[in-house]
């Protein structure tokens, strides 16, 4: 089984997760460097040419990197990789969960992701996610040479409304949100702005990072009853 085929099959067995669209060769693959536990892998099998892996991404900013097991074509390796918005130097002193072997038969492989892998990365993420926002409901956004959004924010929140509402996808190599190159730039413009208010009505502080500086949108302040407080 390819491994576009095993981890569409795997996704419909684990609700909340969705699988990339397209393979990615693993050699020079900047996306291994967000590996949080490699667990039986071989560091040797990212030179390996012919071995091409993909990425399971969760609403909650969680994603899987899911790749053939290394001389085990009836095994893929399924590792849990940094969640949004960290670094390897905000899990220091963590426990991290195990990557583990599954078996090349997404029927049996989901609910051994199940049982020894996915409560455990849930429960070891918030951790890492709170040590990267020390600010208040922070979301920061940046364009990318293309004029195209790129989000960065450490709130659990903020990845549901943007991954699982806004249409927006979460880049394995950067832990950063952004929209579908596939939408016209006008098409972005508007879900951007959708997004972002959103975002500001569940009081996320928004800072846009632009040519001309940065530039803050604070949430909208609360409705007030004009005749509360004015009573006889």
């Amino acid at each position: 089984m390819h491994i576009t085929e095993f981890t569409h099959a795997l996704a419909d067995r684990l609700p909340g997760w969705q699988p990339s669209p397209t393979a990615v060769a693993i050699a020079d693959d900047p996306a291994s460097n967000r590996i949080w536990d490699s667990g039986p892998l071989p560091y040797a099998a990212f030179s390996t040419d012919n071995v091409q892996r993909s990425v399971l991404t969760h609403h909650w900013g969680l994603q899987l990197y899911v790749m053939p097991r290394p001389h085990r074509p009836d095994q893929y390796l399924v590792l849990p990789m940094l969640p949004a918005n960290t670094s390897h130097q905000h899990v220091q002193g963590l426990r991290a969960p195990r990557g583990i072997a599954v078996p090349a038969d997404p029927v049996r492989a989901a609910p051994r992701l199940h049982r020894r892998l996915l409560a455990g990365y849930r429960f070891a993420s918030p951790a890492p996610i709170r040590r990267s926002s020390p600010g208040h409901l922070q979301v920061h956004v940046t364009f990318d040479a293309q004029r195209r959004p790129r989000i960065r924010t450490g709130y659990i929140g903020a990845f549901l409304e943007l991954l699982a509402h806004g249409a927006f996808l979460l880049d394995p190599a950067t832990g950063e949100c952004h929209l579908p190159d596939t939408l016209t730039a006008e098409q972005t413009r508007r879900q951007l702005i959708r997004s972002l208010q959103r975002l500001r009505h569940r009081d996320f502080h928004i800072t846009v990072h632009s040519a001309d500086g940065p530039r803050s949108h604070h949430p909208p302040l609360p409705r007030i009853n004009p005749r509360k407080g004015h009573r006889r």
